[in-house]
């Protein structure tokens, strides 16, 4: 009797499977093939940015904050998914207070250095860093740096990523639904057949579940969290408006100044390198010295002129025999 009752069944889910498909505009894909049975089975749900609820769904989405700058202005909406990201770059002619500067504005907003290295370059320091700060304090971060060294560029992003955001998240709780239901089509199936289909079903849909639920909390930590990539270069003389040459000469004896600025940058370089690498540089002399005068002594052997033939000698008188 179960036997014939469990395709009734499998019938009557797709069905209604279908049906709620038709009926729900927001109701995510299954994301897997779960057998002949339920290959296009889905469950309807409400979703959208205005009012989502995860009904049955083991992940409970953040509330949303409002975050950035536009956020704090009330132009967005309530629910509104927004990366914010940033580029800016910096100079300074006191690199080591900057520096620390910075670090002192990235702990007191809550946020960290996601990588940081400084690096000598022309006889200057620089250095490259991505920080990551909450959301809410965006703008102030950029703000704060651009007090701490004087700013040369500075580029502002945002990306709004709520359509995706609560796909996945209505795609997800499709996915839990369809996990129940197929646990109980499990608990009741009898042939191997069906057993089996059921849980090869059951573990792609774990897969997908596990695929979504991250993909949420990699969208929570970016919404979370704006990512800034901050170069910070140490010079000599801060580029400002009122600095640039406007006439030919000026522009003549920028460049002039500047040549002579990177070559006693790359005379010292020079130096360094000659003061960090002499004892084997004195290897490398005694070679070459070696190699010369091996040279020298092989070539005077190959051109050395030849001895001149004796001269003959003329034959001795014969002996008289008196």
């Amino acid at each position: 009797m179960k036997k014939k009752f469990l395709p009734i069944l499998l019938s009557l889910l797709l069905v209604l499977s279908l049906a709620a498909c038709g009926g729900s505009a927001g109701g995510g894909d299954s994301g897997g093939n779960a057998g002949s049975w339920s290959k296009d089975s889905t469950i309807s749900t409400d979703s959208g940015p205005g009012g989502w609820e995860a009904e049955g769904g083991d992940y409970d989405a953040p509330e949303s904050t409002e975050t950035g700058a536009d956020a704090s202005a009330g132009t967005l909406p309530a629910n509104t998914k927004v990366i914010y990201s940033a580029d800016i770059t910096l100079e300074t002619k006191e690199f080591d207070s900057a520096e620390q500067a910075i670090s002192r504005i990235v702990e007191s907003l809550g946020g960290w250095f996601e990588n940081r290295s400084v690096y000598q370059g022309y006889g200057a320091r620089n250095l490259r860093c991505t920080v990551r700060v909450p959301a809410k304090s965006f703008t102030a971060f950029l703000d704060q740096a651009g007090q701490a060294a004087h700013v040369t560029s500075r580029d502002e992003y945002a990306e709004d990523v709520s359509e995706a955001y609560y796909d996945s998240e209505s795609r997800l709780v499709t996915q839990q639904t369809k996990l129940e239901r197929l646990h109980h089509l499990l608990s009741q199936a009898e042939a191997m057949e069906d057993i089996i289909s059921l849980e090869n079903a059951i573990s792609e849909t774990e897969l997908e579940i596990e695929r979504l639920t991250g993909s949420l909390r990699k969208y929570d930590s970016l919404v979370g969290y704006s990512t800034i990539t901050l170069r910070l270069e140490e010079v000599y003389k801060l580029s400002t408006d009122e600095e640039v040459a406007v006439t030919f000469g000026q522009r003549l004896g920028s460049a002039f100044s500047l040549g002579l600025q990177r070559g006693i940058s790359g005379l010292e370089e020079f130096c360094i390198a000659l003061a960090r690498n002499w004892f084997n540089l004195l290897i490398l002399a005694v070679i070459v010295v070696i190699v010369i005068l091996f040279l020298r002594w092989r070539w005077k052997k190959m051109n050395r002129p030849p001895k001149p033939p004796r001269p003959p000698q003329p034959p001795k008188p014969p002996e008289s025999n008196e």
